[in-house]
């Protein structure tokens, strides 16, 4: 008689070649064509449990009886070398990291030359871009490049610029006060102007300074000769000013005892707006 192969007979006694009893409730069930399935089918509809021990064993059994794969010490080796590189390509830079700094570097450097404002790096389309391109990069908020550019890069750049006003013997000045409507702030501004020694023309815009106080003579004079020290730019070296004709812009240029003219645009602006009032009324 060939032996009985299949975990079911743990379970059943064979009574002839067409039925089998149960050792656990000694019921005979028929087994048509000789196969197990009623016998499976009996076990998990009365002896839940003991089905389960079934359905373990089986399992067991398929698994124990996959085929091994043998490899060699070079192929083991290699396999160790591809987890790594698959592990380092997929690890995140820290932020120490050269190749991680020269990006916050270039990030920096194009948020200030085209006055992107700093949510800029917060966006989907630009966070897609970069973890395409450069998977390991470890992506920074706004705050750590308002961080880097008000200060880093900030002070970076104003050493040149003041290495530059050094090239000019003579400067001249444009400066305004305006509103802006969607910060609801006053600004000062503080333009320079200067030829170098190869007769190029070079325009630098050193500050826009919040106006929060009312806006006075004395308290302009105060913010311009603020601003002027911290350029290191001296009574000596100012060709001229050109402000608007406003009488707290004339006397701030009093006060600081600075050569001043009148802006003639803004002038021409005046006459304008006066005749097309005249023509209204």
């Amino acid at each position: 008689m060939k032996p009985k192969t299949s975990f079911i007979w743990n379970y059943f006694d064979e009574v002839c070649a067409t039925t089998a009893k149960c050792k656990l409730c000694e019921k005979i069930y028929s087994r048509k064509g000789g196969t197990t399935s009623s016998l499976k089918s009996h076990l998990k509809s009365v002896h839940a449990t003991e089905y389960e021990e079934l359905i373990k064993l089986e399992s067991s059994k398929k698994c124990s009886q996959r085929p091994t794969t043998s490899t060699t010490p070079l192929q083991e080796v290699k396999k160790q070398i591809t987890v790594q590189e698959a592990f380092i390509k997929n690890q995140k830079w820290c932020s120490s990291n050269p190749k991680s700094k020269e990006i916050d570097k270039y990030i920096s450097e194009m948020i200030a030359l085209q006055d992107l404002p700093f949510n800029f790096v917060e966006g989907i389309g630009f966070k897609r871009l970069l973890q395409f391109m450069v998977p390991n990069y470890q992506l920074r908020g706004r705050q750590f490049f308002t961080d880097n550019i008000c200060g880093e890069l900030y002070e970076r750049l104003a050493k040149n610029i003041k290495d530059l006003l050094k090239q000019f013997q003579k400067m001249s000045f444009t400066t305004d006060i305006w509103s802006e409507p969607s910060s609801n702030v006053s600004l000062l501004s503080l333009t320079a102007h200067g030829i170098n020694e190869n007769f190029k023309r070079i325009k630098i815009i050193l500050k826009c300074h919040t106006f929060n106080e009312r806006h006075t003579g004395d308290q302009i004079q105060e913010k311009i000769n603020e601003m002027l020290m911290e350029w290191g730019i001296t009574n000596d070296q100012i060709h001229c000013f050109v402000r608007d004709s406003g009488s707290n812009m004339i006397r701030a240029m009093r006060l600081a005892d600075i050569p001043d003219i009148n802006c003639t645009v803004h002038q021409l602006q005046l006459c304008v707006r006066t005749k097309k009032s005249n023509q209204i009324e």
